[in-house]
């Protein structure tokens, strides 16, 4: 009996640390901090810093569109995030800050597309959304990069974040419902 403790308590030991969570999904009530970004500053690093945005999306049937089996997020990868030594500043904050709504933008849009699919007379596949998704989010972070200068024009900055702060409201009814917490 012991010993059956003892393998399950290395089980769950082992299996916790395997699901190391190192992400944080996009929030409105938890915005960016400069502790978010835990990632190491490469040696060959040309900018002040740098954070992973991902669109993840998946579905359990490709073949059909519903909320109900689509799950669509908006990551932060905390450890391929980092920021040099010194450069910490609130608009650096707020310009990768903006490259998280953005990601978040564009997933809410994915999330609207699914949802409009039975009203598409000109269908496209699940991963084609996401395609399209993902390249509408790179499309605008080299259109925001470009205008504030990777984060070194502080007007370009926050015109972008309000803007899209405002375009994300706009698309409120397509935000991620939040994950209830198992019992």
């Amino acid at each position: 009996m012991k010993k059956t403790h003892i393998f399950l308590a290395l089980l769950c030991g082992v299996s916790t640390l395997f699901s190391q969570n190192d992400t944080i999904h996009w929030s409105a009530g938890k915005p960016l901090t400069w502790n978010d970004f835990k990632g190491d500053v490469p040696d060959t690093a040309t900018t002040d810093g740098f954070a992973e945005v991902k669109i993840l999306a998946t579905s359990k049937n490709a073949a059909k569109y519903s909320t109900s089996n689509t799950y669509v997020v908006t990551v932060f990868d905390w450890r391929n995030s980092w920021i040099k030594p010194k450069t910490d500043s609130e608009i650096l904050l707020k310009y990768y800050q903006t490259i998280f709504d953005i990601g978040e933008l564009y997933s809410r849009k994915l999330r609207k597309a699914i949802a409009e699919t039975k009203l598409d007379p000109y269908p496209v596949t699940f991963d084609e959304k996401i395609k399209a998704a993902q390249i509408g989010q790179m499309d605008r972070l080299r259109q925001f990069k470009k205008e504030s200068k990777n984060g070194t024009f502080e007007a370009a900055i926050t015109r972008w974040y309000d803007n899209v702060k405002a375009e994300l409201t706009e698309l409120d009814a397509f935000k991620q419902v939040p994950v209830k917490a198992g019992k």
